[in-house]
Formats: C-alpha cells, structure tokens, sequence
C-alpha cells in the first residue's frame, strides 16, 4: 500500500501571490505531476486539512480543478482555515465524507491499513481540539477493528511541536487524553497531522505521530523566544507513507518519506536491477 499525504495547500484566488510571493495553485499543480510521475502511482491521496487560505466555494472549485488531473483517489479533511459546510458541499457525494453531522469524521476501510480520519477543528480559531465528543467517537472507532494495522490522521499535531510562533501547540484541549486513548489501542502505527507547515516526527500515544510538509509555502523552524512565524522558500514537499513486508518476518512497517516539490533535474540513474547504468 501507498499513501501519499498532502497538506495545507492552502488555494487562494486565481492568480493570487500569497504573501506577494507565492503561487499557491502553481505550486500545487506541480505537486499533482509529482504524484502522477510515482511508479508504481499511490492508491490513496490523503489531504490533512487547510484545502484553502480561507474555505469558500470558489475556492475549493479551483482547487478540484486542480486536482482532476490527479490519477489516484482523493479524500480530503478539513483544517483551520477551511469551512465545513462549504467543504461538504464541494465534496458531497463522495463515498467518505459524511452528509450529516456536526464534525467530518469518517474512516477508509479499503486499504491494508484502515485509516480514520479526525475532525479537530475549532471553527473560527486557529488551534483545535478533540472534544470529549471527537474522542469517544474516535475510540468507538478503533474498538470497531482492534486486529487491523490503523493510521489515525487529524489536521492539529496533538504534541509540542517545539516551535514558537502559531504553531506551537496544535491542540488547545484533548492532546493527553488522545495519548492515552491510543495507548489502549496498539494497532495504530501513525498518527498523522498537518498545520506546522514542515515535516517532523515524535513519539505519541505508544505509536509515531508524524506532521507533515506544506505544498505552499513551509515555515521557518523558528523557536526562539521572539515567538516569529516566518513563510520560507524552502521546498515544499509530500510525504509517502509505504505499507511493507517486515524484514524480520514479524508483521509489516509503515515507512515514511518526504519527497520535495520542486523542478530539481532528472534523476541520474546509478544502478538498474543491480546492475551499473552510469558509465561517468
């Protein structure tokens, strides 16, 4: 199994430079070509929340305007700056996001890994949280399949993400009841999350908990006591979760990468089924 995860694309007006520098849909439809060039393609998309600057029909229009090119399934989740309703209504009719309901939650049961996706948004503030609501919701979920190997994915990094600006802290309540939820239910082998805008990885809840890069613009890795959030021109990225064989024979392991976006050259093939390609 393959999983490619997206995050904060955060879609803005046709034509909009974000901040005055950045191209958020160009980027974007780069991204869409990098996943399409994969072999072998992934079977799943998953996008972790902030489709949009600020969520709106219009927006959201050009952002599966976009994404119509894509080759794999798509699912999306929505994050801060995103908009439930208009959300739903964009997406309605797809077979994951749920038509009722005060929260979009909702699991992906076709996959070797079963993955459950958490709504943490709290509507009109930038950090989230996970209600006692969203968690009995969420337990009732993994008590549903303890057999199955589960990615629990939400939009906020329920742990300190060391960094001193907006994204300091992803969750303003439920973080330590998320931890200890999980650490009754060993069969999650991530936790995935969005919203820091920069790959980073920690242990949580018994399990790895994983944030993942932005497709816009990253932040800086700002942690001084000036609390500075800062876009950068670093690469954006995708990160590629791969569901494999162990070499040991005991189970299977979810490995994670983080591929940039980005228009770096041709790769120069070294070596091909063992056999040296590069005569330099």
């Amino acid at each position: 199994m393959i999983l490619v995860q997206i995050s904060d694309t955060h879609i803005d007006a046709p034509g909009a430079l974000v901040y005055g520098h950045f191209d958020t849909a160009a980027t974007l439809t780069r991204t869409v070509e990098v996943i399409n060039a994969m072999d072998p393609g992934p079977d799943l998309v998953l996008h972790t929340g902030d489709i949009a600057s600020h969520g709106s029909a219009a927006r959201y229009a050009s952002f599966k305007q976009i994404m119509d090119d894509l080759n794999a399934p798509l699912a999306v989740m929505p994050g801060n700056h995103d908009d439930r309703d208009a959300l739903r209504d964009a997406f309605g009719g797809t077979p994951w996001l749920p038509a009722t309901g005060a929260f979009l939650h909702y699991t992906i049961e076709d996959y070797p890994v079963r993955v459950i996706c958490c709504d943490s948004v709290i509507a009109g503030e930038v950090p989230g949280e996970l209600c006692a609501e969203r968690l009995d919701w969420l337990d009732a979920r993994l008590c549903e399949a303890p057999e199955r190997p589960t990615i629990v994915a939400l939009h906020h990094p329920p742990f300190d993400t060391g960094m001193t600006g907006a994204t300091s802290k992803g969750l303003l309540q439920g973080g330590g009841e998320l931890d200890a939820l999980l650490r009754r239910h060993g069969q999650v082998v991530r936790v995935l999350a969005g919203h820091a805008h920069r790959p980073m990885t920690t242990s949580f809840g018994g399990t790895v908990a994983f944030a993942a890069p932005t497709t816009c613009y990253p932040f800086a890795l700002e942690t001084g006591p000036e609390r500075i959030l800062a876009a950068t021109h670093e690469a954006p990225g995708v990160a590629v979760h791969l569901w494999l064989p162990n070499a040991s024979g005991a189970g299977a392991d979810l490995v994670t990468h983080v591929a940039p976006v980005g228009d770096w050259g041709d790769a120069i093939t070294l070596r091909k089924n063992g056999e040296r390609v590069y005569a330099g």
